[in-house]
């Protein structure tokens, strides 16, 4: 016979996710995801503020060792529901790290939304909510017990429109993160940085047609493998980091491989950023929280881009060790 289910909401600053399990092995994964949610020392050193700009989800996971045939049923070994997506996560990741944020999304409303903004504010990430009477984006996450793989189904608003009719950066924006959503929002914050000077730190995942005319905005660039801009004549990693800084100008171009070392071109030079080995437990928002923390350490904390970077790497490792997306997520300093 199960167990009866339990559920934890964590009392610090880390308290959005609620988690669930069944079972004394899944108490151990749960418990052990709640331990590991401390934050880190603050990287900001000044009255600066980041701003992030793209999706926010709400995500339902499951930690599972085997998925279910189409048209199956399997029973979960634990459970989470939390803020997700690419920018909130980023987001959630810096104001972890002890930076003031801002974050440009969709949120919505209705009690999904209502879950989603008291969890940002316990998060301490302010919000812009750009589509008030829209519905919050959904995501169902499946997470592979042993080797942490996450397979992905969400929806994404990718049919909304905007025009922003005030300004998206407040006067002492260090820097912003875009990650290619919600393209209006995208290209209008993009300009708004180009105009005063403000770094744009771009979040690569799948080409999306907004990223052309972002890429030549952008001062930094952090792609993942299958990031593969159309026309360009690179066939290798280390050919597509260096083809980028050479087309489109940005200073740093980064390419994540998931436990394989990071490629950065930088300089005139191409490094490697060593990824740490580790026991993996859930991948999810990995990338997501290597983007939050790299703009915190580049922009926030002032460091030099390998030195953001490789503190960035360490961070987005610990997170893969526990269950749930920014679970660890530590300055590793």
């Amino acid at each position: 016979m199960r167990s009866l289910i339990l559920f934890w909401r964590w009392p610090c600053r880390y308290p959005g996710t609620v988690y669930a399990g069944t079972g004394a092995r899944d108490r151990d994964i749960v418990q052990g995801a709640n331990e590991v949610m401390m934050l880190g020392s603050e990287t900001n050193t000044g009255d600066g503020l980041l701003v992030f700009v793209g999706l926010l989800t709400l995500d339902v996971a499951q930690h599972t060792t085997s998925l279910p045939e189409l048209g199956g049923k399997a029973t979960a070994d634990a459970a989470y529901m939390d803020v997700g997506g690419p920018a909130a996560n980023a987001a959630i990741t810096a104001a972890g790290l002890g930076t003031d944020v801002l974050l440009h999304t969709v949120v919505g409303a209705g009690e999904q939304a209502d879950f989603v903004r008291g969890a940002l504010d316990r998060y301490e990430v302010s919000l812009n909510d750009h589509a008030p009477d829209a519905a919050v984006p959904l995501a169902s996450v499946w997470v592979l017990a042993g080797t942490g793989e996450r397979t992905i189904l969400a929806t994404n608003n990718a049919h909304l429109a905007f025009e922003p009719g005030r300004p998206m950066l407040p006067k002492n924006t260090m820097a912003v993160l875009i990650d290619g959503h919600y393209p209006d929002l995208a290209m209008a914050a993009a300009a708004e940085a180009a105009r005063s000077n403000v770094p744009v730190v771009l979040d690569c995942g799948r080409w999306r047609p907004v990223f052309a005319e972002l890429l030549p905005l952008a001062s930094d660039v952090i792609m993942c493998e299958s990031f593969r801009p159309p026309g360009l004549a690179a066939t290798t990693g280390e050919e597509l980091v260096d083809e980028v800084v050479d087309r489109w100008g940005s200073e740093v171009c980064a390419m994540s491989r998931g436990p394989r070392d990071l490629l950065v071109a930088h300089g005139g030079s191409r490094e490697l950023v060593q990824v740490p080995q580790v026991d993996v437990v859930d991948t999810t928002g990995a990338g997501d929280v290597l983007h939050g923390a790299y703009i915190s350490y580049r922009y926030a904390a002032c460091l030099s881009p390998l030195d953001a970077l490789t503190r960035s790497v360490a961070v987005a490792t610990a997170s893969c060790t526990h269950l749930a997306a920014r679970a660890g997520v530590a300055d590793p300093n």
